[in-house]
């Protein structure tokens, strides 16, 4: 089967479209990462000043978080709560903080995925105690502003990097 030399071309200009359009529709990772670890910085701000608003306040409405005993929290009034509980208890007097943003990836323009490494000491259940931390969060960038939609927190055992 012969093809012309105009239908080449039209695939090759299609082609060419598409794949304008689709690198067209990428993040300005420089932009957008910067404002995803504004959002981390938030996150571990809040929890130094023992705000469970402000906490809850880096999650959507919709958002879930299972935390590193794999208690599960749905919904951002559920996650406030849940930080009223521990921050007005065991968490109270802990520092936290954060190691390394290990990644942050796009999947969609809107939609990113970061591990991030963390640490805290102070949890009165342990005292003495410094605990390092694996989390992967999804974020959804939604009128213009990164939240998290998910979450999940893994402790790190000896020797983990």
């Amino acid at each position: 089967m012969k093809i012309s030399s105009s239908y080449k071309f039209i695939v090759v200009c299609l082609c060419w479209l598409l794949g304008a359009k689709a690198y067209g529709q990428q993040p300005d990772t420089a932009k957008e990462n910067s404002a995803i670890r504004q959002l981390i910085k938030n996150y571990e701000d809040a929890w130094n000043r023992h705000d469970p608003k402000g906490l809850a306040d880096n999650y959507t409405v919709d958002a879930t978080w299972v935390n590193w005993f794999g208690a599960y929290y749905k919904g951002r009034d559920d996650i406030e709560f849940h930080y009223k509980q521990v921050h007005t208890t065991y968490f109270k007097a802990t520092h936290y903080y954060t190691r390394a943003i290990e990644d942050i990836t796009y999947p969609y323009p809107n939609l990113a995925i970061s591990h991030v490494r963390t640490g805290l000491d102070g949890d009165t259940r342990y005292p003495g105690e410094t605990f390092e931390f694996r989390r992967m969060i999804v974020l959804v960038k939604r009128d213009g502003v990164w939240k998290i939609l998910a979450g999940q927190n893994a402790k790190l055992e000896k020797g983990v990097k």
